[in-house]
């Protein structure tokens, strides 16, 4: 190997081990570090990480080297560079080759203010993959002519390479921090929240009680206005206990202590009965059961009932004041020959946004746009088919309705 190939390889060599003790801390600082050992490397007088933004339809130089004519670029907004309007960093970057030339100044496919007011006469641009997807351009620039060599360009095709694996690095350990970072927003609230429903449901029975002594005091002094009125708040106040009783049980399920106790359950008579206590709804309920004879699973009846009423509960919530709930009971065989119980609630509503779909069982995601709740209730209810061996699922196209399926395994 000669002299000049000894020098180039000991060059390399020093920019990969300083690249390799980068820290992976947040892309914009990591980029920035990047550009800074570049351009020591090479002797560019401006060095850009340049990655591409879908939102701006842009390529953004979020890393630059903290030379003075990276501050004049920002000065003259060309750290931001519109895709449509073309030049060399953008050519670069939509077909993956490298680019060189020694008489930018004169290049006409060249951007006015990279010729003009950076005075940039030498470039150097090489693609930038990141995670095995073209993401960006590592621009260098001289104002000098003909600064840069093929051989410049082979050491920044290498180096272009390992910065795609610092910038993955980089970009990993920022999803993992935000990530970390709302899971214990999240964690935080829920706990907050928690300690004000065990607070609040202390005031439920008190308030029940004082409501019991008014309702008898209308009932027996014949005031009719004031029984229904004490009316409407109690069902008032049994909204909010259910509130308060979901957001415990959410409670409950997350530390493993939400206790069922099995027993024989005939499915379609408590489904039935279910129906029967929803019938003073403005909706028209119909419970069918398939093949006539009784489906019994083995389970908790108070808690097949919570997930039962959260579901249809939700149905009557979002169907239409004239439209129709279905709700069929049958037996099924799977194919792997086990029989199960499978209840459908089918409702008339307006559906489920595809989008949607992958986060309606998620707690808090449901209370979106509700009137009141927290959006627990189906979370709920699949945590209940899921303790006792089954599964909740929802199949829906906008426009079109919706339908839950709940599965249980048959009593043995």
């Amino acid at each position: 190997m000669d002299r000049a190939g000894s020098l180039l390889s000991q060059r390399l060599l020093d920019v990969l081990e300083q690249l390799l003790r980068l820290p992976g801390g947040d892309m914009k600082a990591t980029l920035s570090h990047v550009s800074d050992v570049i351009a020591r490397a090479s002797g560019a007088d401006k060095v850009d990480a340049f990655l591409y933004d879908a939102a701006r339809d842009s390529l953004v130089a979020v890393g630059s080297s903290t030379q003075p004519l990276s501050m004049l670029q920002r000065e003259y907004g060309l750290d931001v560079l519109p895709v449509s309007n073309g030049g060399r960093t953008v050519r670069v970057f939509v077909d993956g080759e490298t680019f060189l030339h020694g008489h930018i100044d004169q290049d006409a496919d060249e951007l006015p203010g990279i010729r003009e007011a950076l005075k940039i006469k030498s470039q150097l641009g090489v693609a930038l993959e990141v995670g095995g997807e073209r993401r960006g351009v590592i621009m260098i620039a001289s104002q000098q002519p003909d600064f840069f060599s093929p051989e410049d360009a082979r050491f920044m095709e290498t180096v272009a390479h390992w910065v795609g694996v610092v910038t993955h690095r980089a970009q990993l350990a920022e999803e993992i921090g935000n990530a970390a970072a709302e899971q214990g927003r999240r964690a935080g609230a829920e706990e907050l929240i928690t300690v004000l429903a065990h607070d609040l449901r202390n005031y439920i029975s008190p308030l029940n009680m004082r409501l019991d002594v008014l309702r008898l005091r209308a009932q027996r002094d014949n005031r009719a206005d004031e029984l229904r009125d004490l009316e409407l708040l109690g069902r008032s106040i049994g909204r909010l206990s259910e509130l308060l009783n979901d957001i415990l049980d959410v409670s409950r399920l997350d530390q493993g202590v939400f206790h069922v106790r099995p027993q024989p359950v005939e499915l379609s008579a408590l489904v039935r009965d279910l129906a029967g206590a929803f019938g003073a709804a403005r909706h028209a309920i119909q419970v069918t059961v398939q093949q006539g004879d009784e489906v019994r699973v083995a389970g908790d009846p108070a808690r097949l009932r919570q997930c039962l009423e959260n579901v249809l509960a939700n149905a009557i919530q979002k169907s239409p004041a004239t439209g129709a709930i279905n709700i069929f009971v049958r037996r099924e065989e799977r194919p792997d020959r086990t029989r199960c119980a499978v209840v459908e609630v089918i409702d008339e509503g307006p559906g489920i946004p595809p989008e949607q779909l992958p986060y309606l069982f998620e707690r808090f995601h449901g209370g979106r746009g509700r009137d009141g709740g927290l959006g627990l209730g189906l979370y709920i209810a699949k945590r209940i088919a899921a303790i006792h061996g089954g599964d909740l699922a929802a199949q829906s196209r906008p426009g079109k309705g919706a339908r839950f399926t709940l599965t249980l395994p048959l009593e043995r």
